[in-house]
């Protein structure tokens, strides 16, 4: 159903990955009037161009790093940018954290700020939409609730992606209050669903994911013992891409962050249930860590390995996301539609261990 939005133009760093391509399709979808500038350091692929044909006229792809200030000088001036919606970063990879941490924090810090920078030259810009992460919220702590992780819960952030996400946080608060930029931030929780895959800067994917490759390749997904008695906040890209654009056009906020989640811890076998509703075929199988495509620590059930409350956007938008059993069949319709293409094989080394 196409939605009542202002006419806006908006700017997506990171409009390439999985994520923001539902964002910006749902927003295409629902604003006939909307057009996009996508800047994203990969090249359109065809699997970009495909998700995004029926919108390609509203679309413009620029290929630039939001490292180099100069990437922003590419942006077309003939419309002017009313919203930005900031995604562009490097994810949580031990390996990477490793090798390169100047890179971590270089796009992921100094992108922000030259994202910002740009930002506040343009006097036409209405909101700047900043994508966090849950990962803010880090390990538990003596005073961690129980209860679905609120935004304003505790905080901890253990590595250097998670520190990173929120010096930026706190970074674009105080660039919107010094320049009077309206901003906000969201925080998801664990995502899945259509578009992921391995990216120059995102190599681990999600349980669902392993889960159609399994199917597709004929076999069992290979489970550690421990994983059956572990969950998490599970959420598809499409139902964020129903949320944020509602997020970036709303007339008044009363908040400056919020979580975007599915708002319940979801166990592992429940999940294999769903979606052995819809697949009758999948199974899994246990097996020792070395050969196991998922491995899940059963002891990880609070702050950001919880489920987070999702009050805020339920009270004031009236929204809430699909039951899961929805989402996983969605996900997985439209990654049949190509498997190979959709869902490719992964390197061992993107094997799940959270």
């Amino acid at each position: 159903m196409e939605q009542d939005y202002p006419q806006t133009t908006v700017l997506v760093t990171g409009g390439c990955g999985f994520v923001m391509s539902n964002v910006i399709k749902n927003l295409l979808a629902t604003n006939l009037d909307a057009k996009v500038v996508s800047l994203d350091i990969n090249p359109t692929d065809r699997l970009t161009q495909e998700f995004f044909r029926p919108f390609s006229d509203r679309i413009t792809h620029i290929q630039g790093d939001i490292r180099e200030p100069g990437s922003f000088g590419l942006i077309p001036t003939d419309q002017p940018i009313t919203h930005v919606v900031h995604a562009a970063m490097i994810a949580h990879h031990p390996q990477w954290e490793r090798e390169h941490p100047d890179k971590v924090l270089d796009v992921n810090i100094m992108g922000t700020v030259n994202t910002l920078e740009w930002a506040r030259t343009q006097s036409q810009i209405i909101r700047l939409l900043y994508v966090s992460s849950g990962d803010v919220y880090g390990e538990p702590k003596a005073a961690t609730s129980q209860e679905p992780h609120l935004e304003t819960g505790t905080l901890d952030q253990p590595e250097l992606y998670a520190i990173s996400k929120y010096a930026s946080e706190q970074i674009v608060r105080r660039y919107g209050d010094v320049f009077n930029i309206d901003t906000l931030c969201v925080r998801f929780s664990g995502v899945f669903g259509p578009m992921e895959r391995p990216t120059p800067g995102r190599a681990l994917m999600a349980m669902p994911y392993h889960m159609i490759r399994a199917v597709i390749e004929n076999r069992p997904l290979r489970i550690t013992d421990g994983t059956l008695k572990a969950g998490a906040d599970f959420i598809s890209s499409e139902d964020i891409g129903s949320i944020l654009p509602r997020l970036l056009v709303s007339s008044k906020l009363s908040h400056d962050i919020y979580n975007v989640a599915y708002g319940q811890f979801t166990l592992v076998p429940e999940v294999f249930q769903s979606f052995k509703s819809i697949v009758p075929e999948f199974d899994y199988e246990v097996v020792i860590p070395e050969f196991a495509d998922v491995i899940r620590d059963p002891s990880r059930r609070l702050a950001r390995w919880n489920a987070y409350d999702i009050e805020r956007l339920s009270t004031e938008f009236d929204w809430k996301p699909r039951p899961i059993t929805q989402q996983l069949a969605s996900y997985f319709e439209w990654a049949m539609e190509d498997p190979e293409f959709r869902c490719p094989r992964l390197p061992q080394e993107s094997r799940l261990t959270v």
